[in-house]
């Protein structure tokens, strides 16, 4: 059982990375001026997951329409985490927003613990402060008097957040209906989100039917693979915390700088004009550093289950 969750959540942080270079690409290059548009699209491509799990289990729509209601607003949180995580990765290296995402762990502890009374050893409490000794290291710019970037450690202080209460409910609801029921409600309230953001933001609509006009080919199949990507990392992230602590499922993340790390500099190297990171070796070495930080941490933590 320990290899098999372990396998499966690994799968996750490797999506994760490779969608993480697509949205700053994306960013960068159609959405300038305003994310809003790329948040529709993620809530969009939520549609034929809706579909699929319909046709493959009818019986999700057999619940309470409380329980349903609240899933949905539950989803409402995981889809809104995008937008602090995309006002941080245009504020600095997709390498050094991401390891931030490894305070999600430490905020399911806490969360677990409230919510579900799920407990932690000293060992595994101990491999946490390794991983934020990492993210808050690779968060650091050690060329201004080791002032730490606000902005974006905010930013994604407030993103961590939001996906860790996402998680620990949807555990909770996964719980006492099941995975796929949780699943389609989660995803239908991704598509009605969207629906709500450009119903109400005219910006944010002429800028989502702009894209479609101005750059029809690539924006719409590069969006549709990147959310597919992140789709199917979120199905896989989801169904690994029904399998073992959620603290210790969300630790395997660490693993994410590992891949945005190698990414970036493979990409910045060959690819500069798809995507440039810092590539100066003191950089690269405080990163080297933070992400065995992280590493280690996450090991101790797979280690110790």
């Amino acid at each position: 059982m320990v290899a098999s969750w372990i396998f499966i959540a690994m799968l996750a942080p490797i999506l994760f990375a490779l969608s993480t270079f697509i949205d700053k690409f994306v960013l960068s290059r159609y959405f300038k001026s305003s994310s809003n548009a790329l948040v529709a699209y993620s809530g969009l491509i939520a549609i034929p997951a809706i579909i699929l799990i319909y046709l493959f289990n009818p019986k999700v729509i057999n619940i309470n329409s409380s329980t349903a209601l609240l899933i949905v607003l539950n989803s409402f949180l995981y889809i809104g985490y995008f937008f602090p995580y995309y006002a941080a990765i245009k504020r600095a290296d997709a390498s050094s927003v991401i390891p931030l995402f490894q305070m999600i762990p430490i905020f399911n502890l806490v969360l677990a613990f409230l919510i579900l009374h799920e407990k932690l050893s000293l060992i595994q409490l101990g491999a946490f402060f390794l991983i934020i000794i990492g993210a808050l290291t690779l968060s650091l710019d050690f060329k201004k008097k080791f002032s730490l970037r606000k902005d974006v450690i905010y930013f994604m202080l407030f993103a961590s957040f939001i996906v860790a209460l996402n998680i620990t409910l949807f555990k909770f609801f996964a719980i006492s209906t099941d995975f796929w029921t949780t699943s389609f409600w989660q995803y239908l309230g991704f598509l009605i989100f969207s629906i709500i953001l450009l119903l109400i933001f005219k910006k944010t609509r002429k800028q989502f039917l702009d894209s479609f006009s101005e750059n029809k080919i690539p924006i719409i199949s590069l969006n549709i693979f990147n959310e597919i990507i992140n789709l199917a990392a979120v199905i896989i992230s989801s169904y690994a915390v029904l399998l073992a602590p959620i603290a210790l499922v969300s630790s395997i993340n660490g693993l994410v700088p590992v891949f945005v790390f190698i990414i970036g500099l493979v990409l910045s190297f060959f690819f500069p004009k798809i995507i440039k990171e810092d590539t100066t070796r003191f950089t690269i070495i405080k990163k080297i550093v933070a992400l065995a930080l992280i590493f280690i941490g996450g090991y101790i933590l797979n280690s110790a289950v």
